[in-house]
């Protein structure tokens, strides 16, 4: 049912470019699509005033040899800085250039990590508050044919992870603390809605669950429960007891979720259980009832939701003097930094993970090998 098509990402950030090409592949029984991607990151430049510099750094996470040995220093025009913040001490890799980090060495760099480097599967949060959640963020692996409960821990290969680092610099060549770093914009470009499916969680000064394709001043929501097939076939996958399965997360219990027979004119049609927005053809969520299985009340046992930051939401206030703030007027945006420079090394520091969301509707076959071009602008404050 896959078809055979290219899928490429491109994530440019303003303060850093990153590109991504991804590679669709068939899932077999698994749900949703396996995607291959290369990465990297450039670091350009930005600033709101004249008088400052905005630098993008990797942090390098490792527990044992470093992912940049010094000979890879020369090879890749970095540098080793040793910053610490209180008791700790991490390290981070600057570029020696104004063209930023390279391909070759952000590649070399997540080749050392325990995270995605060539491939890129959708997984899911569930259900979760993006304004005050106190759960720790996990990501979760698709279903197989039969798994209802999302209760496995996604492989760390499964998604990409950034931990980046921040420096401003002001016109005395000075770094300065106390600084905010803003996501001030995320243009996405794609075809066919793909472009929805994205999610990046931010770890910062706050933590930031965005879908970068919604740019609404709003706290949007996926769901994050429903009827799907995702086995052979064209029907709903439905189990030995004649029931449909209903995957993922409700509001009612499983074992109160009530079932019903159709008509038998409902039967082998495709029907939308799951709000897909103008269906047009058969997809993972839009499918027809087997004859004769049992349908759930979908509508009654209430699908959680996935809760996630539109970009409006994100973006600073700007005053007429060009200073970013928070406003407290919900209205007018909410603005929430994502990392902040501190007072001892002045740097600050944000992790980026990078993942596609299997309950989003435009993960189906159809749209595998679509293309879509992201970019995330980071600013800063004036000085």
């Amino acid at each position: 049912m896959t078809k055979e098509k290219k899928l490429s990402l491109r994530l440019g950030l303003l303060a850093g470019i990153t590109s991504l090409a991804l590679l669709a592949s068939t899932a077999g029984s698994l749900a949703w699509y396996a995607f291959s991607r290369t990465v990297s990151l450039s670091f350009v430049g930005t600033s709101v005033a004249t008088s400052s510099l905005l630098n993008v750094g990797l942090v390098d996470t490792s527990e044992g040899e470093p992912y940049f040995s010094d000979a890879d220093l020369v090879t890749y025009n970095l540098e080793r800085e040793e910053a610490t913040e209180g008791t700790e001490t991490k390290i981070i890799y600057w570029s020696k250039s104004r063209t930023g980090i390279s391909l070759l060495a952000l590649r070399h760099y997540l080749e050392q990590s325990p995270y995605a480097v060539d491939k890129l599967h959708p997984v899911t949060t569930g259900s979760r508050e993006a304004l005050n959640d106190t759960d720790p963020f996990r990501l979760f692996r698709s279903p197989e044919v039969s798994e209802t409960e999302f209760d496995h821990e996604a492989t760390l290969d499964s998604y990409s992870v950034l931990p980046l680092a921040f420096r401003v610099i002001n016109e005395d060549q000075e770094y300065v603390e106390s600084k905010n770093i803003w996501l001030t914009n995320a243009a996405v470009d794609a075809e066919n809605g793909v472009e929805n499916s994205v999610r990046i969680f931010v770890d910062g000064a706050s933590e930031l669950l965005i879908k970068p394709s919604d740019n609404e001043n709003h706290v949007g929501e996926t769901k994050v429960g429903g009827v799907l097939s995702i086995g052979p076939g064209e029907y709903y996958d439905y189990g030995n007891d004649n029931k449909e399965y209903c995957y993922g997360e409700f509001e009612t219990p499983k074992s109160s979720i009530t079932y019903s027979a159709l008509e038998e004119s409902e039967y082998d049609v495709l029907d939308n259980m799951n709000g897909v927005v103008n269906p047009s053809e058969q997809t993972t969520f839009y499918a027809k009832h087997h004859p004769g299985v049992l349908v759930p009340d979908i509508e009654g046992a209430i699908p959680k939701v996935q809760k996630h930051y539109g970009i409006g939401k994100v973006k600073p206030s700007v005053s007429s003097e060009g200073e970013f703030y928070i406003d407290s007027d919900p209205t007018n945006g909410h603005g929430v930094p994502i990392a902040t420079t501190t007072t001892d090394s002045k740097i600050a520091y944000a992790t980026f993970t990078i993942f596609v969301e299997g309950w989003d509707h435009s993960i189906i076959d159809q749209n595998a090998g679509y293309s879509f071009n992201l970019d995330l602008n980071f600013e800063i404050d004036r000085i």
